[in-house]
């Protein structure tokens, strides 16, 4: 059994660097361009599907390792009455937030992409994507603090 727990973290860890790392890349480099009309609608639109698309099945790899995880790691109602348990359940919130956010933005933005808004389709949904990057970054230091062995 511990060869599949290692997996799964390694997996979940995997997946979750590669899209914290791309949100905030997003937000960083992409989304400015983006907001200042330096980029092609055809460009913008194909970014902003291929980030939906690596939230959408973050999504499923998240539930199936973090799940795994959590059920194996915090049994006996430890998920709600340990330090490490809460700082789960936050990392839970916030990547429900993060996804919610992008999700939301793109929805936004690729409305406004299509009819050649571009500049708008940045503007409307700055904050949306900074406040994403954000917490990614917040979710990666959970991580970070969840790394401790179980004691």
């Amino acid at each position: 059994m511990a060869l599949i727990d290692t997996a799964f973290g390694m997996l979940h860890v995997l997946f979750a660097g590669i899209w914290s790392g791309t949100t905030v890349f997003y937000a960083w480099r992409i989304h400015p361009l983006l907001s200042e009309g330096e980029i092609d609608a055809t460009s913008a639109m194909s970014i902003t599907t291929g980030l939906r698309w690596l939230t959408r099945i973050g999504a499923v790899v998240f539930v199936v390792t973090g799940g795994h995880m959590a059920g194996t790691g915090y049994g006996d109602g430890r998920l709600f009455s340990d330090p490490m348990g809460h700082a789960v359940l936050g990392m839970l919130t916030l990547w429900l937030v993060v996804t919610g956010l992008l999700e939301m933005a793109i929805g936004k933005m690729q409305p406004h992409l299509g009819d050649g808004r571009i500049q708008t389709a940045g503007r409307e949904t700055e904050t949306f994507i900074k406040v994403a990057a954000t917490f990614s970054v917040v979710l990666l230091l959970l991580g970070g603090y969840l790394s401790q062995p179980l004691v």
